[in-house]
C-alpha cells in the first residue's frame, strides 16, 4: 500500500538528481575557464540566509553600464595599461575575464546571487560596472583617454584622473555674459573731450577729498592724523564696516578719473602735454602707498586694484616717453647725424690721402718706403754696401758657383721671415657702424685708418635735447619698472577668476585698439578692450576703462556707491597745512 509512493518518491530523486546532474555539466561547460575553487563553490549548495550574509560583505550593487559604451582608448597610446579592444567580444575570452575582474573592483557579478534557485542559461558577458566614486557616463558621451569605466587588471596601477585637471572650470559668466553692442559714434569733437576732461577733474577732486577724509577718520582717536567725520556713516552701513577699504576704493576712483580727464585732453590734441601729467605725480604716488600698505592683508581681488594702479603708472611713463622720442628727440637726433656723417666722411676722406701719399701705412705706422732694411735679412757688410746687401750672390771661385756656406745661410734667413699679418680691425667704433663710413677709391670698406680718423668726429648737443635724452631713457626704465609690477597682480587669468564681468566684456568685444574714444566709461554692460602695450604710447584711456569696470564690480559686492557716498568737501576756507597736501590735482 505504501510501494507507489515510494517509487514516486524515488523516481521523484532520480529525476532531481539527474537535473543537477544536467545542470552541473551545463554550468562546467559554460564556465570552464573558472578555476577549480570556483567550480567547488558551485557544487556545494548553501542555505539562502548563508549566501545572503555573505553577499552583504559586498555592500549595495551600482547600476550596470549600458551595453553601447563607447570604443576604448586611441590605440596610439602605446604606454597606456587599457585592455585591448578585444575583450569587449562575446567568446571566452571575455567570460573568463568578466569573472576575474570582481577579485579586484570588489564588485560581485549578479547571477552568482542566484545560483541556488534557478538555474540562468548563459548570457551575453556584460560590461562591469563602475567603482562607486566615478559617475557613471551616457552612451553618447566623447570618450576621455584618462577615464577609464572599467576596474583595473590584477596588478595594474589605476590612473589618476583628478591630477590631470587641478583647477577648476572657467567661469560660467564666460559663456553667459555678452557685452552690449552700442552704436559707434565716432570721434567726437575737441570740444566734446575738454568738456570730458572738465567733468572728470572734477570727480577726481570729489573723489579725492572724501578718500582723504574717510582715510584720515579710521585711525585711532589718539593718532595724530585722526580727523572725524562731520557725518559720519550709520554704525551698520557698508561704509562703517568697510571705512578703509571703502577709503582706498574711492582714491583709486578719483585716480581713474584724474588720468581720464589729462587723457581726454591729450586725445583730442594727439599729443601729450608733459607738464600736465607733472601734475597727478604727487596723488599718484599717495594712492599707490596706501594700497601697499595693507598688501599682506588683502587678497587677490584688492590686490588687482593695486596692479591697477602700477599698469597707469607705466602707461604714463609709456606716453610720455614715446611722444618725447617722436616730437622732440628724433628730429633733433637726425638733425644732429646729419651733421655728424659729414665730419665723419671728411676725416676718412684725409686719412685715406694720407695713406695714399705713403705718409701713414695702412694699420697706422709708417709706411714701408720709409721704413730701413730688415735687420734679419743677411747682409756682408765686409764685402759688400749695405744697401746691396742680398742682391748678388756671393762666389766662391772665378767659375760663379754660388758658396755652398753662404747660400745656406741666405736659406735660412729666408725661412724665419714671418708672414705678413691681416690688417688689424679698428675698434674705435663699433663693427656696425663701419659700413657707414665712406669706402675707399678701390671700393672696399673703410680701411684701419679711416675708421680710426672717423671716430674723432664730435658733434655739439645743448642742454635741452641732452636733458630730453636723459628724461628719455629714465621714462623707459620706470614703465617697465611699473609694467613689471603691474603684471604681478593684474591678468587676464586674474581678471577672469575675480573680475569675470569686466573680463567678457573684453573678451567679447568688437572694438578695436583705435578706438578708445567710443565707449562711456559710465557703461556697465557696453564693450571693452584690453589695453595692449604701453611702448605704443596708446591705451592709457582703455587702461581707464578698464579700471573703471573693475571698480564698479568691485564696489557692487561691498555696497560702493561711488560719487553717491563721498564725503561733501566744505565750503572754501583757508588751507591748513595737513589739508594742502597734494594740492597740484585740485587745481
Amino acid at each position: 500500500m505504501f510501494s507507489q509512493p515510494s517509487s514516486s518518491s524515488a523516481s521523484s530523486s532520480s529525476s532531481s538528481i539527474q537535473k543537477m546532474k544536467k545542470r552541473s555539466v551545463n554550468l562546467s561547460a559554460s564556465c570552464s575557464p573558472i578555476s577549480h575553487p570556483s567550480s567547488s563553490y558551485l557544487s556545494s549548495r548553501w542555505t539562502r540566509e548563508q549566501l545572503l550574509k555573505s553577499l552583504e560583505i559586498l555592500g549595495p550593487l551600482a547600476a550596470p553600464l549600458p551595453p553601447d559604451l563607447p570604443p576604448s582608448p586611441p590605440a596610439s597610446r602605446s604606454n597606456s595599461p587599457t585592455p585591448p579592444a578585444v575583450k569587449r567580444k562575446p567568446d571566452s575570452t571575455q567570460e573568463s575575464d568578466v569573472v576575474k575582474r570582481p577579485r579586484v573592483s570588489g564588485l560581485p557579478e549578479k547571477p552568482l546571487s542566484h545560483h541556488h534557485h534557478h538555474y540562468h542559461p548563459p548570457q551575453p558577458p556584460q560590461p562591469p560596472p563602475p567603482p562607486p566614486s566615478q559617475p557613471l557616463r551616457s552612451s553618447n558621451a566623447v570618450p576621455s583617454f584618462n577615464l577609464r569605466s572599467e576596474p583595473s587588471e590584477d596588478g595594474e596601477v589605476r590612473e589618476d584622473t583628478t591630477a590631470l585637471t587641478p583647477r577648476g572650470p572657467a567661469p560660467a559668466v564666460l559663456s553667459t555674459t555678452v557685452p552690449v553692442r552700442r552704436p559707434r559714434r565716432g570721434r567726437p569733437a575737441p570740444a566734446s573731450f575738454d568738456e570730458m576732461h572738465d567733468i572728470y577733474h572734477k570727480y577726481g577732486r570729489m573723489l579725492k577729498y572724501s578718500g582723504d577724509a574717510r582715510f584720515w577718520s579710521t585711525y585711532p582717536a589718539t593718532h595724530k592724523e585722526y580727523r572725524p567725520l562731520a557725518s559720519p556713516p550709520p554704525p551698520n552701513s557698508p561704509y562703517h564696516k568697510h571705512g578703509g577699504l571703502i577709503a582706498r576704493l574711492e582714491l583709486v576712483d578719483a585716480l581713474v578719473c584724474f588720468t581720464y580727464s589729462l587723457w581726454s585732453k591729450d586725445f583730442s590734441r594727439k599729443s601729450c602735454f608733459r607738464e600736465t601729467w607733472a601734475t597727478i605725480e604727487a596723488f599718484l604716488g599717495w594712492c599707490k602707498n596706501k594700497w601697499i600698505a595693507e598688501l599682506d592683508t588683502i587678497g587677490d581681488r584688492e590686490k588687482a586694484l593695486l596692479g591697477l594702479i602700477w599698469m597707469i603708472e607705466g602707461f604714463i611713463h609709456g606716453r610720455k616717453f614715446f611722444f618725447s622720442a617722436k616730437m622732440v628727440i628724433e628730429p633733433e637726433m637726425e638733425r644732429t647725424w646729419a651733421k655728424m656723417k659729414v665730419e665723419m666722411s671728411a676725416l676718412c676722406k684725409e686719412a685715406e690721402k694720407a695713406e695714399m701719399n705713403g705718409m701713414v701705412g695702412s694699420a697706422g705706422q709708417l709706411s714701408l718706403g720709409s721704413q730701413p732694411t730688415p735687420p734679419m735679412l743677411p747682409s756682408p757688410a765686409s764685402i759688400a754696401p749695405a744697401n746691396s746687401a742680398n742682391s748678388t750672390p756671393i762666389n766662391s771661385s772665378a767659375s760663379g758657383t754660388p758658396n755652398p756656406s753662404t747660400s745656406s745661410n741666405i736659406n735660412l734667413a729666408n725661412s724665419t721671415v714671418p708672414s705678413r699679418p691681416a690688417p688689424p680691425i679698428s675698434t674705435a667704433l663699433p663693427q656696425h657702424m663701419h659700413g657707414l663710413l665712406p669706402q675707399t677709391v678701390k671700393g672696399q670698406t673703410a680701411s684701419y685708418n679711416m675708421v680710426e680718423a672717423a671716430a674723432k668726429a664730435t658733434a655739439t648737443i645743448g642742454p635741452a635735447l641732452t636733458y630730453s635724452v636723459k628724461e628719455l631713457s629714465g621714462g623707459v626704465m620706470a614703465a617697465g619698472y611699473c609694467m613689471e609690477h603691474a603684471q604681478r597682480t593684474l591678468t587676464l587669468p586674474i581678471l577672469a577668476r575675480h573680475y569675470p564681468t569686466t573680463f567678457a566684456r573684453m573678451m567679447s568685444s568688437s572694438l578695436t585698439s583705435h578706438e578708445e574714444h567710443e565707449p562711456d566709461i559710465e557703461d556697465e554692460e557696453g564693450e571693452l578692450f584690453w589695453p595692449g602695450q604701453c611702448v605704443t604710447g596708446e591705451g592709457l584711456g582703455w587702461v581707464c576703462l578698464m579700471g573703471k569696470a573693475m571698480i564698479k564690480e568691485f564696489g557692487r559686492d561691498i555696497g560702493y556707491l561711488g560719487l553717491a557716498g563721498v564725503v561733501p568737501k566744505p565750503a572754501p576756507g583757508p588751507i591748513s597745512g595737513d589739508s594742502s597736501r597734494h594740492a597740484s590735482v585740485l587745481r
